[in-house]
């Protein structure tokens, strides 16, 4: 299993777009890994040779899908019209931006794949799509229809709803869905479990201290890598975990011995406000061997 971090930061971005706080400067100008989209993770089963292979696009899985996944997929080399699956962890606008789905609309007639477009008619693309299925809660399913109304075949989508509990095949890969602890009781925000046969990952976010019931599922794996949201970093706050919280599941997770001797535990969707600069988170939570993540980092399981 290969992944690639597409954005690590949380809804705010990294630099916050209008503050001008020390960490937001520090990001602007300073390393390159300090500057942060908003999270997206791309995951593919087997890895390709080639990053702009077609079917590399077509087998892999793409979790969440935000504003920016356009200058996401161009800079870390996702051929997003070959994109064919899609997971959406809830509703909120950082991890489900249907707008951009309205683009996939297609004409009266299309064109081959290099044509030139029929300059004669206007229509947002010209050459076929394969179907992007897509997978989400009722919440997210709501999002989309009133992006693109009830009838999804002129964009080529199918969408599947999918809620806590429930397993799925995407390809060779298996997928089962847990409730997350994030905006409770008004949507069910949904981490996801992926497996390929060789390698298990857990995609923990959004969300703060695991349900109980949550973590009575976690319990019946074993996993290569978890990934965990640390929004409030060094400061305060519900509905998303701090540094203090993010350590003390790390600590649950080995303890419980529910990752594998070896495995990973990779902390992402940063705030700059409660986030220090990469260089410095990560310093601290290399001490408690907890990964920082980066836009673009990738990993090989």
């Amino acid at each position: 299993m290969q992944l690639k971090f597409l954005g690590t930061s949380a809804g705010e971005l990294y630099p916050g777009l209008w503050c001008r706080c020390r960490n937001c400067q520090k990001a602007r100008r300073g390393d390159e890994r300090d500057r942060r989209q908003s999270a997206a993770l791309y995951v593919e089963s087997t890895p390709s040779p080639d990053a702009y292979a077609e079917t590399a696009a077509a087998a892999g899985i793409l979790i969440d899908f935000p504003s920016e996944i356009a200058s996401q997929a161009l800079r870390h080399h996702l051929e997003l019209p070959e994109l064919c699956n899609l997971l959406i962890t809830h509703s909120h606008g950082d991890h489900w931006f249907p707008y951009l789905l309205r683009w996939r609309s297609a004409p009266v007639r299309v064109s081959k794949a290099d044509d030139p477009a029929p300059c004669e008619s206007g229509a947002p693309r010209f050459t076929e799509l394969p179907i992007l299925h897509i997978w989400g809660n009722a919440a997210v399913e709501t999002v989309l229809r009133r992006e693109l109304g009830e009838n999804l075949v002129p964009f080529a989508i199918e969408f599947h709803r999918v809620g806590s509990g429930d397993t799925f095949a995407i390809g060779d890969m298996t997928i089962t869905a847990l409730q997350a602890n994030h905006d409770f009781g008004r949507e069910e925000a949904l981490h996801y479990v992926v497996q390929d046969g060789r390698s298990t990952l857990l995609y923990g976010l959004d969300g703060d201290t695991f349900l109980t019931e949550t973590r009575d599922a976690l319990r019946t794996f074993r996993f290569d890598v978890v990934i965990l949201e640390s929004t409030y970093g060094f400061g305060e706050g519900k509905n998303h975990r701090n540094f203090v919280r993010l350590l003390e599941e790390a600590a649950w997770f080995r303890a419980e011995d529910v990752l594998v001797k070896g495995g990973s535990i990779i902390a992402t969707h940063f705030s700059p406000h409660h986030c220090p600069p990469f260089q410095e988170t990560d310093e601290y939570l290399s001490s408690y061997s907890i990964l920082t993540a980066w836009d673009g980092m990738a990993l090989t399981l």
